[in-house]
């Protein structure tokens, strides 16, 4: 495990590479920038390149830029598109032919989940639209900015767990398994609650629920690195073929959580959520 993290840092922290940016399977054609332990995303290209309206609601600003028209004011974390504006995590930088903003703003506008490969230094975006088998917190909004009482109890929050809720398990499933999972590439998936097996009965979990014995990684509250920007965490649970699926090893992560459910899996629903300190 040590070698595995101390992989990934060395990978991360390579100041002077590019990063590919592949969204909806389409890799752009300008790379990412790291700068401050985060990912700058070239957002004129990528709003270029994809062809389809951008919207964004409910995350200090709403309305739908198209992409065929980019005027753009930069302001200490303020960005005005078309006129409208901004609040951004941090400040964007760039010239008249290009704009950086981070992998935050990139998600929160355009709707869409992010995963960091370590091998091939690619951040790859992917939508989450049409999908039949969904999760949702009661508490609060995909794609928003989580609330501080959802937060560590070391950090000034108070670990309260929230109240999930899912629908559209696929036919067959025979049991089901929770992972809240931080993507931050510092963090590489790492569960902060994992809960497991559910019966594909139940459709919902709480802090009462008694499904709660069969927490692997109890629940302790959210606690990203500080100053690393925001981190993007994820409610996941996957829907299985099985009561109870052998695995050797141990599920640290969402990618642990993939390869042993790999013959199993019939779906994933996920829901996003964003913190930082």
């Amino acid at each position: 495990m040590a070698e595995a993290i101390e992989a990934r840092l060395r990978s991360y922290y390579q100041w002077n590479l590019p990063v590919k940016i592949v969204i909806d399977d389409l890799e752009i054609s300008a790379t990412g920038i790291m700068s401050n332990a985060q990912i700058y995303v070239p957002l004129k290209t990528v709003f270029k390149e994809i062809k389809q309206p951008l919207r964004m609601q409910g995350f200090n600003g709403s309305g739908t830029y198209k992409g065929n028209l980019f005027d753009f004011t930069v302001g200490a974390q303020t960005l005005r598109l078309n006129g409208l504006p901004y609040h951004l995590d941090a400040a964007p930088f760039g010239t008249n032919q290009e704009i950086y903003v981070t992998t935050f703003f990139v998600a929160v506008v355009t709707q869409h989940i992010y995963e960091w490969f370590d091998d091939n230094r690619m951040l790859v975006f992917e939508g989450l639209e049409n999908e039949t088998f969904q999760i949702a917190a009661r508490e609060f909004a995909p794609f928003n900015v989580l609330p501080p009482q959802f937060m560590g109890a070391d950090i000034g929050g108070q670990a309260q767990l929230p109240t999930l809720e899912w629908a559209g398990v696929p036919a067959g499933t025979k049991s089901m398994a929770l992972f809240l999972t931080d993507e931050h590439p510092l963090a590489a998936g790492y569960s902060y609650w994992t809960v497991l097996p559910l019966a594909p009965t139940i459709k919902r979990i709480a802090s009462d629920a008694p499904q709660q014995q069969q927490t692997m990684h109890r629940f302790q509250g959210i606690a990203p690195v500080q100053n690393t920007g925001y981190h993007e965490y994820l409610f996941r649970i996957f829907a299985l073929d099985t009561e109870r699926p052998i695995y050797t090893g141990q599920l640290n992560t969402a990618n642990e959580a993939r390869a042993a459910f790999d013959k199993h899996l019939l779906d994933v629903a996920v829901y996003p959520v964003f913190a930082k300190l």
